[in-house]
């Protein structure tokens, strides 16, 4: 048995080796931690395959990887395996079930406390299964999947018992902060995400709970049992209603987008398996034909309509040395611009040579012709744009909305290379390449015009009542920014804040927010949600900032919603 990591290729390889000549089982843990090996263990596996012992057996484990378009493990080591999965189910009742059942009546006899111990036990059992059911709502739920088991609850259980035991109170604060910070929390990468599961504790795990006189709920309808034995609970259980987004504190639309996201993960994977698919062009191509024409017609749609790279040259030129941080945020967005361009330009020229039969089809040229034919952005394209990461793509729009999304950003770069490189009265912050970038040179100019240090600056926002077309100049303090869509909730234009989603509404747009600087002491911390802002639905890697947004509801009501701001919707 090895754990795979950083170092451990070679012992690995002759444990194979060995095993393949003399018999034996190799059990290889965490293979997707070894993206970049696994092709060796796929070829090693092919000749054990074919000439290796008859007792020979190789076992592998891995995490699924984060996207269901991502892949970690080769296709070739898959199809030859005996595949076991071992996922909760999504149904919240369900992991409400499978949580209670490790534990029994010893379990509840085993407390002295039993008044304290036996609801909160099961209120532990709740936030476990939330956490489990939480996930199948993608990246509205958590921005990755992590791995919630029952070892965890188990030792969360067993906190619990020795806390209640050894203190004449119930230690709510230490409890709350072991079970998120260390036991869950342990598993969780993403600030946001571990602000999702203590919310659920500091809303489920609080005195309330042992008070029974109180309204308390642990969700809507989901009322607590405080006293009876393990049967009654276990009773409780399967009495409890049907589930319901709301549970998880979450909108009804997010049922919606899960089955948005369920079905367009299963249509690209019937495209990916039938060798490519249609999807009209970026001008409208029809689809149809084979690969080959359907490329053809992509390509040429898109030479047609893709602009000239920026006179860098005459640009710097012109604005002369009066480069304050807008400029230079502008000058480095038409340098990307450019980039793109160029790339894109070059792509397209030499696939059209290898069309027509003026040049050998490459392995790259290939790609493209797939990427084309599928309405896909090839990963060289978004890589220059900066949108591929170390866990991979960040974008979800199809080809031809990103083409049209790529000319209206070279429209706004055209507009701030007319104004002299100054900011358009409102800019168009998700058509930025490096949209932090221009946030962070707001805050350098704010803190120029104050004398104040750049690392004492924080970022405020305000949203105002009016549309972009409405905006004649950037304000005196600050800068207009628009393009913000939000997830999870809507902005109450009539009464400024934060209201509830209307139905099927997944991403009302924003109006223009003003985005300012200001110092610690300066910012405002009641009566505000704070808003992650993403560049993509995807969230997690994709992170810029965040806002703070006025509400009239507690904090927790939105965090359990996952309501944050995006830049760029999925269509």
């Amino acid at each position: 048995s090895i754990s795979m990591g950083q170092g451990q290729e070679a012992h690995a390889e002759a444990s194979l080796d060995k095993a393949t000549k003399e018999g034996g089982w190799v059990f290889l843990q965490n293979v997707h931690l070894m993206q970049s090996w696994l092709p060796t263990l796929e070829r090693r596996l092919e000749i054990a395959a074919e000439s290796g012992h008859d007792d020979f057996r190789c076992f592998l484990s891995a995490e699924p990887p984060p996207l269901p378009d991502q892949q970690t493990v080769p296709e070739g080591i898959l199809q030859a395996a005996i595949k076991v999965a071992n996922e909760p189910p999504a149904d919240l009742k369900a992991n409400l079930r499978m949580a209670f059942a490790l534990f029994n009546q010893n379990t509840f006899d085993a407390s002295s406390k039993k008044e304290a111990h036996r609801p909160m036990l099961f209120a532990l059992c709740f936030f476990h299964a939330l956490s489990l059911g939480r996930r199948k709502f993608g990246f509205q739920g958590f921005s990755r999947s992590y791995p919630f088991n029952n070892g965890d609850l188990n030792v969360c259980a067993s906190v619990l018992h020795n806390y209640l035991e050894a203190n004449a109170e119930v230690p709510w604060d230490d409890l709350r902060y072991n079970f998120g910070e260390i036991m869950y929390g342990g598993h969780i990468t993403d600030f946001w995400d571990r602000r999702i599961t203590n919310t659920y504790l500091d809303v489920l795990m609080k005195p309330a709970l042992l008070e029974s006189g109180s309204a308390f709920v642990l969700a809507p309808e989901y009322k607590p049992l405080r006293e009876g034995e393990y049967d009654a609970f276990k009773n409780y259980v399967d009495q409890l209603p049907p589930e319901d987004p709301r549970l998880f504190g979450m909108h009804p639309n997010s049922q919606i987008a899960l089955l948005q996201q369920d079905a367009a993960t299963l249509f690209a994977a019937l495209r990916t398996i039938s060798g490519g698919g249609g999807g009209a062009a970026a001008g409208g191509a029809a689809a149809g034909g084979g690969k080959e024409q359907r490329a053809g017609r992509m390509l040429e749609d898109l030479k047609a309509k893709l602009p000239e790279p920026f006179l860098m040259i005459e640009i710097k030129a012109k604005a002369g040395d009066k480069v304050g941080p807008y400029q230079v945020c502008a000058l480095q967005e038409l340098e990307r611009a450019n980039m793109i361009l160029r790339e894109m330009r070059r792509a397209l020229d030499e696939l059209e040579l290898g069309l027509t039969g003026a040049l050998n089809i490459s392995d790259l040229m290939d790609t493209l012709i797939t990427n084309l034919a599928g309405n896909e952005v090839p990963n060289t394209w978004l890589k220059i744009c900066g949108q591929v990461g170390p866990t991979g793509n960040y974008n979800r729009k199809p080809l031809g909305a990103w083409f049209a999304d790529l000319l209206l950003r070279v429209k706004q770069l055209k507009e701030w290379v007319d104004n002299t490189l100054a900011p358009p009265p409102s800019v168009w912050i998700a058509g930025l390449f490096n949209p932090m970038g221009y946030v962070t040179a707001c805050l350098q100019v704010t803190a120029r015009a104050k004398g104040l240090p750049l690392d004492t600056m924080e970022v405020h926002t305000e949203m105002t009542a009016f549309e972009p077309a409405q905006v004649n100049t950037q304000p005196s303090e600050g800068t207009y920014v628009h393009g913000l869509f939000m997830e999870g909730a809507r902005w109450d234009r009539e009464a400024g804040m934060l209201g509830e989603s209307l139905p099927k509404e997944l991403h009302p747009p924003m109006p223009v927010m003003h985005i300012k600087g200001v110092t610690e002491d300066m910012r405002v911390t009641q009566g505000v949600y704070t808003c992650p802002v993403y560049t993509t639905t995807i969230r997690g890697p994709t992170f810029t900032f965040s806002a703070p947004l006025k509400t009239d509801r507690p904090s927790d009501f939105w965090v359990l919603a996952g309501v944050c701001l995006v830049m760029q919707p999925d269509s």
